[in-house]
Protein backbone atom coordinates (compact mmCIF):
# COMPACT_ATOMS: atom_id res chain seq x y z
CA UNK A 1 0.00 0.00 0.00
CA UNK A 2 1.11 3.62 -0.42
CA UNK A 3 2.31 5.60 2.58
CA UNK A 4 -0.68 7.95 2.59
CA UNK A 5 -3.11 5.07 2.96
CA UNK A 6 -0.94 3.44 5.64
CA UNK A 7 -0.82 6.73 7.55
CA UNK A 8 -4.62 7.00 7.45
CA UNK A 9 -4.98 3.45 8.77
CA UNK A 10 -2.74 4.16 11.75
CA UNK A 11 -4.59 7.40 12.43
CA UNK A 12 -7.81 5.38 12.53
CA UNK A 13 -6.32 2.87 14.95
CA UNK A 14 -5.22 5.67 17.29
CA UNK A 15 -8.61 7.36 17.15
CA UNK A 16 -10.46 4.12 17.96
CA UNK A 17 -7.99 3.40 20.75
CA UNK A 18 -8.32 6.78 22.42
CA UNK A 19 -12.10 7.00 21.97
CA UNK A 20 -12.48 3.63 23.67
CA UNK A 21 -9.58 3.82 26.10
CA UNK A 22 -11.87 3.66 29.13
CA UNK A 23 -14.05 0.85 27.78
CA UNK A 24 -13.25 -2.83 27.65
CA UNK A 25 -11.33 -4.32 25.87
CA UNK A 26 -9.30 -1.20 24.99
CA UNK A 27 -9.14 -0.32 28.69
CA UNK A 28 -6.50 -3.08 28.92
CA UNK A 29 -4.13 -1.39 26.43
CA UNK A 30 -1.13 0.41 27.93
CA UNK A 31 1.13 1.25 24.97
CA UNK A 32 1.20 1.09 21.17
CA UNK A 33 4.37 1.06 19.08
CA UNK A 34 4.94 1.01 15.32
CA UNK A 35 7.78 -0.88 13.65
CA UNK A 36 8.73 -2.33 10.30
CA UNK A 37 8.95 -0.65 6.91
CA UNK A 38 6.38 2.05 7.71
CA UNK A 39 8.32 3.13 10.82
CA UNK A 40 11.49 3.35 8.71
CA UNK A 41 9.77 5.74 6.29
CA UNK A 42 9.13 3.43 3.32
CA UNK A 43 6.99 5.02 0.62
CA UNK A 44 5.33 1.70 -0.22
CA UNK A 45 5.16 -0.23 3.05
CA UNK A 46 3.55 -3.60 3.24
CA UNK A 47 1.18 -4.13 6.12
CA UNK A 48 1.58 -1.64 8.96
CA UNK A 49 3.16 -3.38 11.95
CA UNK A 50 1.95 -2.39 15.41
CA UNK A 51 3.04 -3.77 18.76
CA UNK A 52 0.46 -3.50 21.53
CA UNK A 53 1.30 -3.86 25.20
CA UNK A 54 -1.66 -4.60 27.46
CA UNK A 55 -2.47 -5.91 30.91
CA UNK A 56 -4.82 -8.88 31.13
CA UNK A 57 -5.95 -8.63 34.74
CA UNK A 58 -9.64 -8.73 33.90
CA UNK A 59 -12.05 -11.68 34.32
CA UNK A 60 -13.35 -11.13 30.79
CA UNK A 61 -9.84 -11.60 29.43
CA UNK A 62 -9.41 -14.75 31.49
CA UNK A 63 -12.60 -16.13 29.92
CA UNK A 64 -11.26 -15.43 26.43
CA UNK A 65 -7.96 -17.16 27.22
CA UNK A 66 -9.80 -20.23 28.53
CA UNK A 67 -12.01 -20.22 25.44
CA UNK A 68 -8.90 -20.02 23.28
CA UNK A 69 -7.32 -23.01 25.00
CA UNK A 70 -10.53 -25.01 24.66
CA UNK A 71 -11.54 -24.14 21.10
CA UNK A 72 -8.39 -22.80 19.49
CA UNK A 73 -9.65 -19.23 19.19
CA UNK A 74 -7.25 -16.34 19.42
CA UNK A 75 -8.25 -14.18 22.43
CA UNK A 76 -6.47 -11.19 20.87
CA UNK A 77 -9.18 -11.00 18.23
CA UNK A 78 -11.25 -8.71 20.49
CA UNK A 79 -8.42 -6.18 20.64
CA UNK A 80 -7.85 -6.32 16.88
CA UNK A 81 -11.56 -5.82 16.20
CA UNK A 82 -11.76 -2.87 18.59
CA UNK A 83 -8.85 -1.13 16.87
CA UNK A 84 -9.33 -1.93 13.18
CA UNK A 85 -12.67 -3.71 12.81
CA UNK A 86 -12.62 -5.83 9.65
CA UNK A 87 -10.08 -3.72 7.79
CA UNK A 88 -6.95 -5.39 6.51
CA UNK A 89 -3.49 -3.96 6.30
CA UNK A 90 -2.50 -3.81 9.98
CA UNK A 91 -0.52 -6.61 11.61
CA UNK A 92 -0.37 -6.79 15.41
CA UNK A 93 2.09 -8.19 17.90
CA UNK A 94 0.94 -8.36 21.51
CA UNK A 95 3.04 -8.08 24.69
CA UNK A 96 6.30 -8.70 22.84
CA UNK A 97 8.26 -5.51 23.59
CA UNK A 98 10.85 -7.30 25.71
CA UNK A 99 11.29 -10.12 23.21
CA UNK A 100 11.74 -8.37 19.88
CA UNK A 101 15.12 -7.46 18.41
CA UNK A 102 14.06 -4.62 16.11
CA UNK A 103 13.47 -0.92 16.67
CA UNK A 104 10.13 0.29 18.03
CA UNK A 105 8.65 3.79 17.80
CA UNK A 106 6.21 4.76 20.53
CA UNK A 107 2.90 6.15 19.25
CA UNK A 108 0.71 6.16 22.34
CA UNK A 109 0.81 5.32 26.01
CA UNK A 110 -2.02 5.47 28.49
CA UNK A 111 -2.75 9.06 29.44
CA UNK A 112 -1.82 10.52 26.04
CA UNK A 113 -4.44 12.39 24.06
CA UNK A 114 -5.03 12.01 20.31
CA UNK A 115 -3.01 15.13 19.43
CA UNK A 116 0.06 13.75 21.19
CA UNK A 117 -0.24 10.38 19.44
CA UNK A 118 -0.74 11.98 16.02
CA UNK A 119 2.24 14.26 16.58
CA UNK A 120 4.44 11.22 17.18
CA UNK A 121 2.98 9.47 14.14
CA UNK A 122 3.53 12.38 11.76
CA UNK A 123 7.04 12.90 13.08
CA UNK A 124 8.03 9.66 11.30
CA UNK A 125 9.56 11.07 8.14
CA UNK A 126 9.19 9.46 4.75
CA UNK A 127 12.44 8.04 3.38
CA UNK A 128 12.63 7.02 -0.30
CA UNK A 129 15.70 4.93 0.49
CA UNK A 130 14.12 2.98 3.34
CA UNK A 131 14.34 -0.75 2.92
CA UNK A 132 14.13 -3.77 5.14
CA UNK A 133 15.85 -3.49 8.48
CA UNK A 134 18.91 -5.58 9.15
CA UNK A 135 17.79 -8.86 10.66
CA UNK A 136 19.84 -11.15 12.82
CA UNK A 137 19.74 -14.93 13.14
CA UNK A 138 18.08 -15.39 9.77
CA UNK A 139 17.93 -18.26 7.31
CA UNK A 140 16.02 -18.57 4.03
CA UNK A 141 13.65 -20.95 5.82
CA UNK A 142 12.60 -18.13 8.15
CA UNK A 143 11.93 -15.56 5.43
CA UNK A 144 8.60 -13.85 6.01
CA UNK A 145 8.17 -15.61 9.35
CA UNK A 146 10.70 -13.61 11.37
CA UNK A 147 8.06 -11.36 12.95
CA UNK A 148 6.38 -14.49 14.28
CA UNK A 149 9.61 -16.11 15.45
CA UNK A 150 11.47 -14.37 18.29
CA UNK A 151 15.20 -14.05 17.79
CA UNK A 152 15.82 -16.57 20.58
CA UNK A 153 13.86 -19.20 18.64
CA UNK A 154 15.73 -18.49 15.41
CA UNK A 155 19.07 -18.66 17.23
CA UNK A 156 18.05 -21.95 18.86
CA UNK A 157 17.19 -23.56 15.52
CA UNK A 158 20.33 -22.23 13.86
CA UNK A 159 22.43 -23.59 16.73
CA UNK A 160 20.83 -27.00 16.21
CA UNK A 161 21.44 -26.89 12.46
CA UNK A 162 25.08 -25.83 12.78
CA UNK A 163 25.71 -28.57 15.36
CA UNK A 164 24.22 -31.21 13.07
CA UNK A 165 21.44 -31.94 15.55
CA UNK A 166 18.59 -31.11 13.17
CA UNK A 167 17.77 -30.11 9.63
CA UNK A 168 15.02 -27.59 8.92
CA UNK A 169 13.06 -27.21 5.72
CA UNK A 170 10.27 -24.82 4.84
CA UNK A 171 6.98 -25.93 3.35
CA UNK A 172 3.46 -24.65 2.87
CA UNK A 173 0.71 -27.01 4.02
CA UNK A 174 -2.22 -27.40 1.66
CA UNK A 175 -5.92 -27.50 2.39
CA UNK A 176 -7.21 -30.93 1.43
CA UNK A 177 -10.53 -32.71 1.78
CA UNK A 178 -9.93 -35.57 4.20
CA UNK A 179 -12.25 -38.52 4.70
CA UNK A 180 -10.78 -40.27 7.71
CA UNK A 181 -12.75 -41.06 10.87
CA UNK A 182 -9.79 -40.62 13.22
CA UNK A 183 -8.95 -37.22 11.78
CA UNK A 184 -12.54 -36.02 11.95
CA UNK A 185 -12.93 -37.22 15.52
CA UNK A 186 -9.73 -35.64 16.77
CA UNK A 187 -9.93 -32.27 15.02
CA UNK A 188 -13.63 -31.69 15.61
CA UNK A 189 -13.36 -32.63 19.28
CA UNK A 190 -10.65 -30.00 19.86
CA UNK A 191 -11.42 -26.99 17.67
CA UNK A 192 -14.44 -25.33 16.14
CA UNK A 193 -14.57 -25.29 12.31
CA UNK A 194 -14.01 -21.51 12.34
CA UNK A 195 -10.76 -21.81 14.30
CA UNK A 196 -7.43 -21.39 12.49
CA UNK A 197 -6.19 -24.35 14.54
CA UNK A 198 -8.94 -26.50 13.03
CA UNK A 199 -7.66 -25.65 9.56
CA UNK A 200 -4.03 -26.15 10.58
CA UNK A 201 -4.80 -29.49 12.21
CA UNK A 202 -6.53 -30.83 9.11
CA UNK A 203 -3.65 -29.62 6.96
CA UNK A 204 -1.13 -31.45 9.15
CA UNK A 205 -3.16 -34.65 8.90
CA UNK A 206 -3.47 -34.22 5.13
CA UNK A 207 0.30 -33.87 4.84
CA UNK A 208 0.86 -37.11 6.75
CA UNK A 209 -1.77 -39.03 4.80
CA UNK A 210 -0.33 -37.88 1.47
CA UNK A 211 2.99 -39.38 2.54
CA UNK A 212 1.35 -42.66 3.53
CA UNK A 213 1.84 -42.14 7.27
CA UNK A 214 -0.53 -43.36 9.95
CA UNK A 215 -2.34 -40.41 11.63
CA UNK A 216 -2.71 -42.51 14.78
CA UNK A 217 1.05 -42.07 15.28
CA UNK A 218 0.81 -38.28 15.52
CA UNK A 219 1.18 -36.15 18.64
CA UNK A 220 -0.64 -32.97 17.64
CA UNK A 221 -0.23 -29.72 19.55
CA UNK A 222 0.30 -31.29 22.95
CA UNK A 223 -1.95 -34.32 22.64
CA UNK A 224 -1.65 -37.88 21.30
CA UNK A 225 -4.09 -38.56 18.49
CA UNK A 226 -4.57 -42.25 19.24
CA UNK A 227 -1.47 -44.35 19.90
CA UNK A 228 0.84 -44.04 22.89
CA UNK A 229 3.78 -44.43 20.50
CA UNK A 230 3.94 -41.24 18.43
CA UNK A 231 7.10 -40.74 16.35
CA UNK A 232 5.48 -37.81 14.50
CA UNK A 233 4.98 -34.48 16.24
CA UNK A 234 3.31 -31.25 15.19
CA UNK A 235 2.71 -27.95 16.94
CA UNK A 236 1.27 -24.51 16.31
CA UNK A 237 2.55 -20.98 16.97
CA UNK A 238 5.79 -22.24 18.63
CA UNK A 239 3.88 -23.08 21.80
CA UNK A 240 5.49 -26.49 22.34
CA UNK A 241 8.70 -25.98 20.36
CA UNK A 242 10.74 -26.08 23.57
CA UNK A 243 9.89 -29.80 23.71
CA UNK A 244 11.03 -30.51 20.15
CA UNK A 245 14.55 -31.79 20.86
CA UNK A 246 13.36 -33.93 23.76
CA UNK A 247 10.60 -35.46 21.63
CA UNK A 248 13.09 -36.29 18.89
CA UNK A 249 15.44 -37.98 21.39
CA UNK A 250 13.63 -39.53 24.35
CA UNK A 251 10.54 -40.44 22.32
CA UNK A 252 12.44 -41.45 19.17
CA UNK A 253 10.67 -38.88 17.07
CA UNK A 254 11.07 -38.96 13.32
CA UNK A 255 10.00 -35.39 12.63
CA UNK A 256 8.53 -32.24 14.09
CA UNK A 257 6.17 -30.13 11.97
CA UNK A 258 5.67 -26.58 13.23
CA UNK A 259 2.92 -24.38 11.78
CA UNK A 260 4.37 -21.01 12.72
CA UNK A 261 1.25 -18.91 12.22
CA UNK A 262 -2.06 -20.79 11.94
CA UNK A 263 -4.47 -18.67 9.95
CA UNK A 264 -7.97 -18.98 8.59
CA UNK A 265 -7.20 -17.71 5.10
CA UNK A 266 -3.48 -17.11 4.44
CA UNK A 267 -0.79 -19.66 3.62
CA UNK A 268 -0.07 -22.21 6.31
CA UNK A 269 3.70 -21.84 6.45
CA UNK A 270 5.45 -24.60 8.36
CA UNK A 271 8.92 -25.75 9.35
CA UNK A 272 9.69 -29.45 9.04
CA UNK A 273 12.40 -30.35 11.54
CA UNK A 274 14.20 -33.68 11.16
CA UNK A 275 16.64 -35.27 13.62
CA UNK A 276 20.34 -35.39 12.77
CA UNK A 277 23.21 -36.61 14.91
CA UNK A 278 21.84 -38.32 18.06
CA UNK A 279 24.69 -36.98 20.19
CA UNK A 280 24.20 -33.41 18.94
CA UNK A 281 20.45 -33.70 19.38
CA UNK A 282 20.93 -34.87 22.94
CA UNK A 283 23.04 -31.77 23.62
CA UNK A 284 20.40 -29.55 22.00
CA UNK A 285 17.74 -31.06 24.23
CA UNK A 286 19.57 -29.59 27.22
CA UNK A 287 19.58 -26.08 25.77
CA UNK A 288 16.88 -23.97 27.33
CA UNK A 289 14.62 -22.21 24.85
Amino acid sequence: MDRERAMAMVEGVLKHLIDGADEWPLSMVDEVYVFGSFARGALQPGDVDLLVEFHGDDPRWDELVIEGLSYGRDPHRVLRAAMVGRKRGVQFLFNARRRVDFDLTLLWQRGDDLATALTRLHAIAADPNAGRAERHAMLPQFEGLDHRMPRSVREYLIEGIEAGAITVERLTLQDRDIDHPLVDKHVHSRWSPASPLHRAGRAVFANLLERGLDPAQLHLHGRDVDNIVTPYFAGFSLRYLRSMARCLTEFEGKEWLEVVNPTRTKDLDALRILPGSPAALERLSRVRL
